[in-house]
C-alpha cells in the first residue's frame, strides 16, 4: 500500500476525500490549505441563499467578501475587515466598497491564461506523459475553480466572459506556454491562438510573448522573438526557466545563453521580463524555480524590468533577500499572483507572511 504523505499532513487529514491521484495531490496542496473546504462550505451557504452557483456567486462583489469572512470565522481572528452585510448582499458591498475608496478601482489582472489549444491534448499523439501531468493539473484546478470541463472551458471564449465580462477586471494581461517538446513539437498554446484574445479584446488585454528557451537554439530563440514583436506586438515576455528540453532548464544569468536574450529585448524595445519562479510544478526541475539567477541579470541589465512571477513562493525568502541586501536596485519585482490565490482564504497568515516578506524588502510587489 503506498503511503499517502497527504493524509498524514497536519491539519489536513480532515479535510481530504480519501485517497487521489498525483495530480489531485499537487492541486489540492496548492489549493486546499487547513481550511479550504470549511471556507467552501461557509461559501457555498452564502451562495445557496443568493440562488446562485459557487462560480458565479465568486464572481459578484460579495463572493470574495464571503470568503473572507469565513477566514474571520474559522481562524477566530479578524484577518480581514469585511462585515456579514456584505457577503449577504451584492448591492451592499458595492456600497461599501465605495465608501471605502472613492472612485472607481481600475483592477489589472497581471497572471491569466488560455489553458486549451484547438487540436486538444491527445496521449501518446500530440502530448507526452510528462506533458498530461500538467494538463491534468492545470485541468484539475480548473474544476476545483468551478469549471465543470476543467482546462477544455480554458478557451479564448471563455478568457472573454469569465475575466473580461464576468468580473470587475480592467485590463488582463494573459500569459503563454510553451514546453512544446511534451507538445507535439509545437508550443502548449500556439502563439497564433493566445493572439486571438488580443485582436477580439484590443484595449482591455496586454499581451506577452513566451515559449522561449535557449536550449532550443540561441539563433531560433531570437529570430522568434523577433518575429513576436513585428508580427503579434508583444508588450513583454513571461518566460520560464525550467523546460522540456533534455537539459531540464537555464538560467536568466547564463552570459553565453540568456544574455544575447536581453541584448535582443533592448534592442526590440521590450523592457519587462517576467519569469516563473517558484509553485515547482507538473513536469518540471524545482531547482530552476529559485531566484539565484534574478542577483547578477539585475545587476547586468538596470534598464530592463525583471518580475518574479509568484514572488518564488515558496522560496520567497530567497527573493526578498535579494532585494533586502542590496536596495539600491530598481528593476526587481515581485508579482504575489497565484501565491497571493493560492493563500489568502485558505492560509492567511502564510499569506500575510509572503506579503510581509515581499514588502519589507522593496517598493516592487505588484
Amino acid at each position: 500500500m503506498e503511503f499517502n504523505v497527504f493524509e498524514y499532513f497536519k491539519g489536513y487529514k480532515g479535510t481530504t476525500r480519501g485517497p487521489m491521484t498525483p495530480e489531485e495531490q499537487g492541486t489540492s496542496f496548492f489549493l486546499a490549505g487547513h481550511m479550504g473546504e470549511r471556507v467552501s462550505e461557509r461559501v457555498d451557504a452564502y451562495a445557496a441563499r443568493a440562488r446562485v452557483s459557487r462560480r458565479n456567486f465568486l464572481g459578484t462583489a460579495s463572493g470574495f467578501a464571503a470568503a473572507m469572512l469565513a477566514v474571520n470565522e474559522i481562524t477566530g481572528m479578524k484577518f480581514f475587515e469585511v462585515t456579514e452585510a456584505e457577503a449577504m448582499d451584492p448591492a451592499a458591498a458595492k456600497e461599501i466598497k465605495v465608501a471605502r475608496k472613492p472612485g472607481a478601482d481600475f483592477i489589472v489582472d497581471a497572471h491569466t491564461h488560455i489553458c486549451w489549444r484547438k487540436d486538444g491534448y491527445i496521449p501518446g499523439v500530440n502530448t507526452t506523459e510528462r506533458g498530461m501531468w500538467f494538463v491534468q493539473l492545470l485541468d484539475d484546478l480548473g474544476k476545483a475553480m468551478g469549471l465543470p470541463n476543467g482546462t477544455k472551458d480554458m478557451t479564448v471564449e471563455n478568457f472573454g466572459k469569465l475575466i473580461l465580462e464576468g468580473s470587475d477586471t480592467s485590463v488582463a494581461i494573459f500569459n503563454p506556454f510553451g514546453f512544446r517538446e511534451d507538445y507535439g513539437g509545437k508550443d502548449m498554446i500556439p502563439i497564433e491562438e493566445q493572439a486571438e484574445v488580443k485582436q477580439r479584446w484590443p484595449d482591455r488585454t496586454v499581451m506577452l510573448g513566451g515559449g522561449l528557451t535557449p536550449n532550443q537554439g540561441l539563433r531560433e530563440t531570437l529570430d522568434r522573438m523577433q518575429m513576436f514583436v513585428e508580427k503579434y506586438k508583444i508588450s513583454g515576455l513571461k518566460l520560464y526557466t525550467f523546460d522540456s528540453t533534455p537539459k531540464r532548464g537555464w538560467w536568466f544569468d547564463d552570459q553565453k545563453l540568456a544574455y544575447p536574450i536581453w541584448e535582443k529585448a533592448q534592442k526590440l524595445g521590450l523592457k519587462n521580463i517576467g519569469c516563473h519562479k517558484g509553485i515547482p510544478f507538473g513536469q518540471f526541475m524545482a531547482r530552476y524555480a529559485h531566484a539565484e539567477d534574478f542577483d547578477a541579470v539585475c545587476d547586468d541589465f538596470p534598464d530592463l524590468n525583471f518580475i518574479a512571477y509568484h514572488s518564488a513562493w515558496p522560496y520567497h525568502a530567497e527573493l526578498a533577500a535579494l532585494k533586502g541586501f542590496k536596495p539600491q536596485r530598481k528593476n526587481m519585482f515581485s508579482e504575489v499572483g497565484s501565491t497571493f490565490a493560492a493563500t489568502v482564504t485558505s492560509r492567511p497568515l502564510e499569506c500575510a507572511h509572503v506579503l510581509g516578506r515581499c514588502c519589507a524588502t522593496s517598493d516592487r510587489t505588484t
